[in-house]
Parts: structure tokens; sequence; C-alpha cells
């Protein structure tokens, strides 16, 4: 994992210097990206420089900097360069000053590849609470998300995040399809704690299996 962020901060160095901005200002925004189509490995591109190499499914890199301004980002197959076809591509993408975004590679509700990016929720959180936000990209329909045995989001579709303040403590979450208590994807034990935002995020298909891939963010409090 230590060396994959170094290889984004190469990218964000390169990209500095492409768009004319002073190192200064290389902290502008902050990227995390989330590989969730299963069964390829790929290396991502940020601006045309390789920024992250051999990108398993299911992996996790956090807290990256860019700066501020429009990137291009690029997924190619593991082998190939950034000048190779892309698998998938996503350009212009605004980032603004002090903000945190996900970018996620992963599948879309047919089985189709797709590129998303969000934008997250980093304000300070009142203490003995973290802020948990759900998304679901995988391929597949619509999901009830539990908490502890209790429905925490009925009838999430493909596509739909949600964000809320929860007490801080150990959960045991899982996905089942709408009015149904067997899990389809997980159950996984989430730790959260105090002064901290998770993402987390169903992604897999019917072939290959379904797993939760979880982005952490220490935020602070109030």
């Amino acid at each position: 994992m230590k060396k994959r962020f170094l290889g984004l901060a190469v990218a964000a160095s390169v990209a500095v210097s492409m768009l004319g901005i002073g190192t200064a200002y290389a902290a502008d925004a902050s990227l995390n990206v989330v590989h969730g189509i299963p069964g390829v490995d790929v290396n991502v591109c940020v601006d045309g420089a390789e920024a992250i190499s051999d990108f398993n499914p299911g992996e996790v890199v956090t807290g990256v900097p860019l700066p501020a301004g429009p990137h291009d980002f690029k997924i190619v197959a593991v082998g190939d360069t950034c000048d190779d076809t892309a698998i998938l591509e996503a350009t212009g993408v605004e980032l603004l000053e002090g903000k945190d975004y996900t970018a996620i590679a992963h599948l879309m509700e047919d089985g189709t590849p797709a590129l998303d990016v969000f934008k997250n929720n980093i304000k300070p959180l009142d203490k003995g609470s973290a802020r948990l936000t759900v998304r679901h990209t995988a391929a597949a329909p619509a999901v009830d998300v539990w908490a502890n045995g209790s429905v925490l989001l009925a009838d999430v579709p493909h596509g739909a995040s949600a964000t809320m303040k929860v007490p801080t403590g150990v959960y045991a979450a899982w996905a089942s399809l709408p009015d149904d208590y067997q899990p389809v994807i997980g159950p996984d034990v989430l730790k959260l704690t105090n002064g901290m935002a998770y993402q987390v995020y169903a992604w897999g298909d019917s072939e290959a299996g379904y797993a939760f891939a979880v982005v952490a963010l220490e935020v602070g409090t109030k």
C-alpha cells in the first residue's frame, strides 16, 4: 500500500508541473481510489502518468494530494502503458480546493464497466460519532443494507449513495435482497471509531462474487 501511495504522490507532482502550478498548492484536493472490478488487475494513470501499478480488485488507496483543477484519469490493463487503449477513462474531472473525492472503477448493474468520482463529506464530527457512507457500486439490483441485525437502508438501488452519522462501535454489516435477511454481500465486521468518516462500497458481480471495500478518513471532532 505504501508503494501505491508513493506512485500517486509522484503523479500529483507531475500534474502540478503540467498545469504550471507551484508545489505549494499541490495539496488543494484529496483523492481516494477504489478498484471494484473483479477479475482484472490494472494500472491507473493520472494526467498521463502512471500513478498506481498492479492495482488488484478490492484494493483501496486513500488521501492522495492533487492540485485543484481538472484532471484526466485512465485505467489500463497491467502490462500496458498510459498511451495504450483504456479500459476506462474520465477526462476533465474537476477537483475543488479543500475537498475530498473517491474515484471507483466498478460495474454497472448490467455488468458494464464504469468509472465514477464521488465528493465526500469530511466535516468534523461530534465526539463519540463516526460518519458512514454506503455506496452501491456492484453489478446487482437494489439491496437492503443491515447493521447489527437491523435494516439500516432499505431498497438501495445501484448507484445510490447515502451518508449518515452513527455512534462509534463495532457493527456487523451485510446486504440482502429487498425484504430478505440472507446476506448476498458480506457479512463484514466494521469497527467505526471517533472522528472518522467511512465509505463502504459494495462491488463485484454474481460470477466472481460480491464484497465490501472500505475507505476510512480521519476528519476529527468538533
